[in-house]
């Protein structure tokens, strides 16, 4: 998988290749940078993969993200296309704009197409991502993990909170609403947190999610030596299409 320097290389690529295509439109707008920053939300694809494992920030916002909560992102503007810049951007519409074609899927189409250059058709790009999502699923499943939610569940109960397993608290309608965490919440997450800490939740369900994770990549191999080949390739392709960009080109 890419990391978020370089997601957030491919986001301001296909932002850049964006205009360029709509600029052949006679449409000059600059495009919200597609960001994929790193400033919100959880601060590592494993940060919140197991409920929340972060004492300070608990006794702050029990389960939110505080200052990283994406709701507190102010949303920048969204241009004005105008009738045709939509249709050029969208291509859904004519598929002639002020004389010009409309490239299939229109002009984001034009710049995923060129942003996967070079890449096979029918490779998974997405191999690693799904592997991720299905090695959950299968490690909350697994016996061994069940055996340490139920002991997580029990200690919870000593301190009144009765839950099935460790998403079950941050998943609770009371602490989902926007605004300042209630102290129910707070004492919430913190017994959670200890509860945690006494049974070993996150160590053994690591331990189980990543030797799924294991079993699969060396089930197979190439299935995700062949997508880390093409992801890395895109990556090219939108450097490329950064330098391509700079004032005065290459």
């Amino acid at each position: 998988m890419l990391s978020e320097d370089q997601l957030r290389t491919v986001a301001t690529a296909r932002v850049l290749l964006v205009e360029r295509c709509l600029a052949r439109f006679g449409v000059r707008v600059s495009l919200p940078d597609g960001d994929a920053s790193g400033d919100v939300g959880p601060r590592s694809l494993t940060d919140r993969r197991y409920g929340i494992t972060d004492a300070a920030l608990a006794g702050k916002y029990a389960f939110g993200l505080g200052p990283r909560d994406p709701a507190l992102r102010r949303k920048p503007p969204q241009p004005d296309l105008g009738v045709d810049g939509r249709a050029a951007l969208t291509g859904q519409g004519p598929t002639l704009v002020r004389g010009v074609t409309v490239p299939e899927g229109g002009c984001l189409g034009e710049a995923d197409r060129l942003l996967d250059a070079g890449i096979p058709s029918g490779v998974d790009t997405s191999a690693a991502q799904s592997l991720q999502f299905a090695s959950f699923d299968r490690s909350r499943a697994d016996s061994r993990v069940r055996k340490v939610f139920a002991a997580w569940s029990a200690c919870m109960a000593e301190s009144g909170y009765h839950y099935a397993d460790p998403l079950g608290t941050p998943g609770d309608p009371r602490f989902t609403g926007p605004g300042p965490a209630s102290a129910l919440a707070i004492a919430t997450a913190r017994a959670d947190l200890r509860c945690k800490a006494r049974t070993n939740v996150v160590g053994v369900w690591f331990t189980v999610d990543a030797a799924y994770e294991r079993s699969a990549i060396e089930e197979s191999q190439r299935t995700f030596i062949v997508a880390k080949q093409a992801l890395h390739r895109r990556l090219a392709n939108a450097e490329s299409a950064i330098a391509d960009s700079a004032p005065g080109g290459r």
